[in-house]
């Protein structure tokens, strides 16, 4: 999902990766991104199980991307 490399400390760059991989719609972005700062966590209500998994499994990558050594 995410490609080698990248990692980043914003929820909002990680998403927007997964959209320009073809992982997520706009639209998908816009609603993750409207959930968390109206609720300020991060939730998959507004999405498909299938794109949640993706989400999660990109944020669990992550993580260990940038977490300390």
């Amino acid at each position: 999902m995410l490609k080698d490399g990248f990692s980043s400390d914003k929820y909002s760059d990680i998403l927007d990766h997964l959209k320009d991989n073809g992982f997520l719609s706009t639209e998908d972005v816009c609603n993750l991104l409207k959930e968390y700062t109206s609720t300020k966590k991060i939730t998959f209500d507004c999405i498909t199980k299938e794109k949640s998994l993706i989400v999660s499994e990109a944020l669990i990558d992550n993580y260990h991307r940038t977490k300390p050594k």
